[in-house]
């Protein structure tokens, strides 16, 4: 049986502030790109997995642009040593057990509600920002999304340039659901990934 999400208001709350101040004061500047319309829809987040930080900065632009009720799949024995985040919008995964079809059902199932984000690291384990290659584990296709969900794609970098802070770097782009029927989502992120990297590649300050 998988870990759901409990939303403790408190919890919640708490890690709003927390994702607020600790972005503002270990961070130079947030650059947003993408110009996502999602009224009146569901969000499927799905993002590249490069550091710590990853949760913070998604619970950031969930406050920022999408305002949704936050849910993020976790690694199910990461989840149960903190608790925690179970009541800031957690569920839990277990990649290579037979539970995953439970969490994938539980994610289907927060998509029915427009009022919902649930956020993927489809990589599954952490990764360089260098990384040239994003493999989607097995299952992700598997998340059922209707007419009333968005998949957007997140692409994050981080730079330091000329100052002592880093800047953190988000790319967003909706997945084209006409032209890749059959929800080939990692071919069409591995092909936003290469233009993101290329162009946050070509940044001279």
């Amino acid at each position: 049986m998988i870990i759901k999400a409990k939303h403790n208001p408190l919890v919640v709350n708490f890690f709003n502030l927390y994702s607020k101040e600790k972005i503002r004061h270990n961070f130079h500047q947030v650059v947003i790109e993408g110009d996502i319309d999602i009224s009146n829809h569901a969000v499927l987040l799905l993002s590249n997995h490069l550091s710590w930080w990853d949760g913070f900065w998604a619970l950031y632009l969930n406050i920022r642009l999408f305002k949704k009720k936050f849910h993020f799949m976790m690694d199910e024995k990461e989840l149960a040593k903190r608790w925690l985040f179970s009541y800031a919008g957690g569920f839990s995964v277990a990649p290579h057990n037979k539970s995953i079809l439970e969490s994938i059902r539980y994610a289907s199932e927060l998509l029915l509600d427009t009022n919902n984000l649930v956020l993927v690291y489809p990589q599954g384990k952490l990764y360089s920002s260098y990384c040239n290659d994003i493999r989607f584990m097995k299952g992700i296709n598997r998340i059922n999304t209707t007419e009333r969900t968005k998949v957007v794609f997140l692409v994050q970098f981080v730079d330091y340039f000329q100052h002592e802070k880093p800047t953190v770097f988000f790319y967003l782009k909706e997945a084209d659901k006409e032209q890749f029927p059959e929800k080939d989502y990692e071919k069409q992120y591995q092909h936003f990934y290469h233009n993101c990297l290329e162009k946050q590649s070509k940044i001279i300050i």
